[in-house]
């Protein structure tokens, strides 16, 4: 729907407080008005926009970390998350605002399908500590490492770059490296620590 992803780039752009509906509505070619036809108000638009991202990304988590080998169902969880905030960076902004902001925004329903996240990567560490792949470790400090170390690279291009203008050529490639090459370090850094 047209409506949910306007309204996700003003949310990601301006904030929830800073968005209005007016002129998520100029930009969709609607009323105001039509939008509550649809939404009840600015919250109930809010939670549309991030229960979708919340749940297709749980969805795309279940789906893609089907593997037997617990290794690969991690890495799979980890390039999953990364490739579904590379893909929504709206989602990503909005996300992160989230986690600065101690969630206190993020509606019960989102949390109820953020939780499906850390319930399939809780049953990926559970499987690898039975089998003696991975010691016994907090997924919440996994999760978060996984989150913020993603968002935050989404969302810190402008950032990085004023940065790397300041150092040297030769070193600043190393403080904006490519996304992927953030995913597979990350993933092997994961490892690398589960397996000690």
């Amino acid at each position: 729907m047209q409506i949910i992803q306007i309204a996700g780039e003003h949310f990601s752009r301006y904030g929830y407080e800073a968005t209005h509906l007016e002129k998520i509505a100029k930009e969709c070619g609607i009323s105001k008005p039509a939008i509550y036809y649809h939404f009840k108000d600015k919250t109930a638009l809010y939670e549309a926009v991030l229960f979708k991202g919340f749940s297709e990304l749980a969805s795309e988590i279940e789906e893609k970390t089907g593997q037997d080998d617990p290794e690969m169902q991690l890495a799979a969880y980890i390039r999953t998350f990364g490739d579904y905030l590379i893909a929504t960076p709206s989602f990503s902004a909005i996300f992160s605002r989230e986690i600065a902001n101690d969630a206190k925004l993020l509606p019960e329903s989102c949390i109820i399908e953020l939780s499906k996240t850390l319930k399939s990567l809780l049953e990926i560490l559970k499987k690898g500590e039975s089998r003696g792949v991975f010691h016994c470790e907090n997924p919440f400090m996994i999760q978060m490492m996984i989150v913020t170390t993603l968002s935050a690279y989404l969302t810190t291009a402008s950032l990085r770059q004023k940065v790397s203008q300041m150092i040297d050529s030769a070193d600043a490639k190393k403080l904006d490296p490519h996304i992927d090459d953030i995913i597979e370090n990350l993933t092997q850094k994961i490892l690398k620590g589960l397996k000690c």
